[in-house]
């Protein structure tokens, strides 16, 4: 917190240490405890009550930091944290989950193998990461009543298994706007690394031309903060395999658009929401802008990862 930066302490701090430490704006619990790692139960059963048990007494302190938990493979509905998972979001105050999609191939058989995953689709894809906070949305009474984070890895994370990959720049921009256009709340980079192209930190042990598009990506959704921020609209954009959300601010209406689980590449086309009118659509961060004809407009997506932004003309 010296710097400036701000802080979600873990339980190697403790209350005393932190204490009124204004650059700590939160407390961690546990982190995978629904894979029973972290936490040290027997069972799913013991391993929940060990998480809650530690919120109590986080929440004892009375200092009004909202609580942190991360999950993992929980959410997929096989035999982690079964019939727990909906308990172990409603523990917390807000919660990330990481699944490392593109990196690792086991991670794929275990999106595979979970009931809610779609037949046929490669989880090795940017749509990925935004189907894990579909699934964590799945778990709460309300989708979204507590904020949901997403984990994307920045290099190799840590991968024993000899056909672990290295995510690019434009694979981990692509996973975290899908997140966001499923409704994250949050973007966690884990950071470790063991591919031996890059340092153990691969935010900052690496070529320039990869911090810089890394750092890019980042910018760009610090710039749209401003929009993200605001509560998505309930609208079917109307494009086969593409996922989209819907906001506005200050009169002005946001699409955003990726390319989705068993979406194909190519063009889509999009209809303007009800109500609105407008003769183009700027494509933010890109330098161009599609005309509209007959309320609809068409754009193309290069790749899985593709994604973009629709700023509209009214």
């Amino acid at each position: 917190t010296d710097p400036g930066m701000l802080d979600i302490a873990g339980q190697e701090w403790t209350r005393a240490e932190v204490g009124a430490n204004a650059g700590v704006v939160a407390w961690a619990t546990f982190d995978e405890c629904d894979m029973g790692l972290g936490c040290s139960g027997s069972n799913t059963q013991e391993n929940l009550q060990q998480m809650t048990n530690l919120v109590e007494k986080i929440r004892a302190y009375g200092d009004g930091r909202p609580i942190n938990a991360n999950y993992s493979k929980g959410i997929l509905g096989t035999w982690w944290a079964s019939g727990t998972m909906d308990d172990f979001l409603a523990a917390v105050d807000f919660a990330s989950v990481d699944n490392y999609a593109y990196t690792s191939p086991p991670v794929g058989d275990a999106f595979r193998a979970s009931p809610a995953w779609p037949e046929g689709a490669n989880p090795a894809v940017s749509a990925a990461y935004g189907w894990q906070i579909d699934r964590m949305r799945s778990f709460q009474a309300t989708p979204g009543e507590k904020p949901n984070w997403l984990f994307v890895e920045s290099a190799r994370p840590y991968l024993g298994e000899s056909n672990a990959r290295t995510i690019t720049p434009e694979q981990m921009e692509g996973a975290m706007w899908s997140g966001i256009i499923h409704e994250a709340r949050g973007i966690s980079i884990f950071q470790h690394n063991n591919d031996p192209a890059y340092g153990n930190y691969s935010l900052v042990d690496i070529p320039d031309d990869r911090r810089a598009k890394i750092k890019a990506a980042l910018a760009g959704i610090q710039a749209l903060a401003p929009v993200l921020n605001t509560q998505s609209y309930e609208w079917n954009a109307g494009a086969a395999g593409t996922d989209t959300t819907l906001k506005a601010k200050v009169g002005r209406p946001y699409l955003f658009a990726s390319t989705g689980l068993n979406g194909a590449t190519g063009s889509n086309t999009f209809p303007l929401p009800a109500g609105i009118t407008g003769n183009k659509v700027e494509v933010v961060g890109e330098g161009r802008t599609i005309q509209v004809t007959e309320g609809k407009f068409t754009d193309s997506f290069a790749s899985e990862y593709t994604h973009h932004i629709y700023k509209i003309t009214i």
